[in-house]
């Protein structure tokens, strides 16, 4: 009904405008008859009563205030909407903003736990190996020490039997002339001890063997001559006898010693083998699913800040459209206020007056 009115009074305006400019150059067309029904329209407006079209453009008016009037509440709640959601949505921008970074943050502290913990078990795994190789080469020395020392030690005790069987044979003699048998005994002690391998005392031992040798040989077996030798028998089973006391205290405290490296390679061993690297391969396995946790939580973050930023930048667009919009409608509204005064004017220079 308005566009009709609104279309009725636009086509008054124009026919008032032609008239008022002359006579139409084409009398027989659309306009000139417009034009000339509203001639008619004019002559007959003492004999009319145009109050319903003068309230009909009043209403229409009105309705038109009314419209800007609802537009502009419109507008202020649609702002208002607006301001809120702007609000909520650039909170949650900033709380998931903050989130991502948080986030982003524990992912680079657990992949350099990550990174620090398989460092440290690559260097226990090293030193378990390394440790592992020692107490095999321990082990090995300990053996060994242990085949020479039983080696030296019978070398003592036979070196110290022969002196002991030398000592007692020549203690007996008495008889300056040696029979065959004491001299075939002194030959096998001489080679005996010769046979013996401590490289240490050989140089005390050797002239004995050379005196034994003598005495067989030569058959020398006086008084002054074995007195001689026993002495020097004796002082060299006291020196043998003092060495196979050192050798065996230097053994069992040296053994001594590499036990208890032993037993602190076995210690060290054990507890990287059942704590450490056990207690860092959990940290590993619990670390990486850790990672995978909050992989997943920065994902869904950054998922829904990408979200909040669309629906924030979805609101700034469809708030900068409202604005235009509205704009628009306040334009067309005064436009069409304009329009009626001016076909209220018109109407009036044409002589259509309210009664």
């Amino acid at each position: 009904m308005k566009t009709f009115i609104l279309l009725g009074l636009l086509s008054f305006t124009f026919a008032v405008s032609i008239t008022n400019q002359g006579t139409l150059t084409n009398p027989t067309s659309r306009v000139e008859r417009i034009v000339t029904k509203f001639m008619q329209l004019s002559e007959m407006s003492t004999q009319f009563n145009f109050n319903k079209l003068f309230d009909a453009i009043d209403q229409l008016s009105a309705q038109l205030k009314q419209s800007e009037v609802d537009e502009n509440n419109l507008f202020d709640a649609d702002f208002a909407q607006y301001v809120e959601d702007q609000a909520f949505y650039t909170d949650l921008v900033t709380f998931y903003t903050a989130e991502v970074a948080q986030h982003t943050e524990d992912l680079r502290s657990l992949n350099n736990h990550l990174e620090s913990y398989q460092q440290q078990l690559a260097q226990r795994q090293e030193e378990l190996d390394r440790t592992q190789k020692q107490k095999t080469q321990l082990e090995e020395t300990i053996r060994q020490n242990e085949i020479t020392y039983n080696k030296q030690i019978t070398d003592f005790n036979t070196a110290i039997d022969v002196l002991d069987q030398a000592i007692q044979l020549l203690s007996g003699l008495r008889n300056p002339v040696l029979i065959q048998t004491e001299s075939d005994q002194l030959k096998t002690l001489a080679n005996k001890l010769s046979a013996i391998n401590l490289k240490n005392h050989r140089v005390l031992y050797q002239p004995i063997i050379d005196i034994f040798m003598q005495i067989a040989q030569n058959n020398l077996a006086n008084q002054d001559l074995l007195k001689k030798v026993l002495n020097m028998l004796n002082g060299l089973r006291n020196s043998l006898d003092g060495g196979r006391n050192a050798l065996t205290s230097n053994y069992n405290s040296e053994r001594a010693s590499n036990l208890e490296l032993l037993e602190s390679y076995n210690k060290k061993i054990d507890a990287l083998v059942n704590e450490v690297i056990p207690m860092l391969q959990d940290l590993i396995a619990n670390t990486i699913e850790q990672i995978k946790v909050k992989t997943e939580l920065l994902n869904n973050a950054q998922a829904n800040l990408d979200e909040a930023k669309e629906t924030l930048q979805f609101i700034e667009d469809r708030w900068v459209k409202r604005k235009a919009q509205h704009a628009a409608l306040l334009a067309e509204y005064e436009k069409e206020q304009a329009l009626i005064a001016q076909t209220i004017t018109v109407l009036q220079r044409g002589g259509v007056r309210r009664q």
